[in-house]
């Protein structure tokens, strides 16, 4: 009656890449249209006043240096010029804080009518379905993908899709101006993000590959639970207590297994970037310091360059937050969309009521 199913046993169609994923979800983005551009609207001041920040703090220690500053801050005494740099300051934090929040309630908002949306399309594709299907389809594996898979594809839009949109107009901007004010720093900082892309699009694909084999044992595992307390009393007729509790333990330790496995790309991601981020910013402390003792480069500029050097890594660690989340959301979406494409054998005839 129960065996230790493995995910070999389940027959997959052929994996679908990332953009054919998520072009699944474009009918649904597109009922949800006005919130996701208001959205997608906030982004550029968003970035700005995140760019602004540093520069600000940079002025502050040029004036305070007695360096070259920018012209609304010339011939102002150190008092006057400062109480002006924190109205500046100020303003950026409010604009940054109030947008943000604003922005997440929409994202948030859109997600989970998109996953209200695709709840209701694959209730009404499954009850649509041949007998035959749920004959060779567990039980506990349906309820897996109409319940936890579901709720995992808000995060695509809501946590996912969104944000990596953000971090990269984020990072653009970042890059624009930091190549304004001193492109000898904004060049090796910008050398740094080659290899962390690299590295995150490699743990991206093993991440990938093991969260979609733990969700495939999280269905065996629900499949076989389902099926032994349905069936208890065959399974206390035959004494067969003991045999599937060991069956049960062999699917719940795989499970384990691959979620163990999931843990360690999604830390390899959050350590790689932090280790990258510190060597980013000894690099500008270190050509920063050759520029400043050569008078090439002022003070106030450099400590901008280093306050750069930790907002330029922030997007990328927003990503690896991110990450799981992501890669849960895509895996769940191809798993999703296995049961959508399923044929509907029994259709009503055309104009029938």
């Amino acid at each position: 009656m129960t065996r230790a199913s493995s995910v070999q046993d389940v027959p997959h169609r052929p994996r679908q890449t990332d953009l054919r994923l998520f072009r699944i979800l474009i009918p649904y983005a597109k009922q949800n249209w006005r919130l996701l551009l208001t959205s997608l609207v906030f982004l550029i001041p968003l970035a700005l006043a995140n760019s602004a920040q540093p520069i600000v703090v940079g002025q502050a220690v040029s004036l305070a240096q007695g360096e070259p500053v920018m012209w609304f801050l010339e011939g102002r005494s150190l008092l006057e010029g400062i109480r002006i740099l924190i109205l500046l300051l100020v303003l950026t934090l409010v604009v940054q804080l109030s947008l943000s929040g604003v922005q997440g309630y929409l994202i948030q908002k859109v997600g989970q009518r998109i996953t209200a949306s695709i709840r209701d399309d694959l209730f009404i594709h499954v009850t649509s379905l041949a007998t035959r299907f749920f004959d060779r389809t567990p039980v506990g594996r349906l309820i897996t993908r109409l319940t936890s898979d579901v709720d995992a594809l808000g995060d695509v839009f809501s946590t996912g899709a969104i944000g990596v949109v953000s971090d990269l107009i984020t990072m653009l901007v970042l890059i624009v101006v930091m190549f304004t004010l001193q492109w000898q720093l904004a060049f090796l900082l910008l050398m740094f993000l080659f290899p962390i892309t690299g590295l995150i699009i490699y743990f991206q694909q093993q991440f990938r590959q093991a969260n979609y084999r733990a969700r495939e044992e999280l269905s065996a595992l629900n499949s076989t639970l389902q099926e032994n307390i349905v069936g208890i009393n065959v399974v206390q007729l035959f004494r067969r207590e003991q045999f599937n509790a060991q069956l049960f333990r062999t699917i719940n330790q795989r499970y384990i297994t691959e979620v163990d496995r999931t843990i360690f790309y999604d830390s390899a991601v959050s350590a790689t970037l932090e280790w990258v981020a510190l060597a980013a910013i000894g690099g500008v402390l270190w050509l920063g310091s050759l520029l400043v003792m050569r008078q090439t480069l002022d003070f106030g500029i450099l400590t901008s360059f280093i306050l750069f050097a930790q907002r330029l890594f922030d997007p990328l660690r927003q990503f690896a937050e991110r990450f799981t989340a992501i890669q849960a959301g895509l895996t769940a979406l191809e798993r999703v969309s296995d049961i959508l494409n399923e044929p509907i054998e029994i259709r009503d005839p055309e104009g029938a009521r």
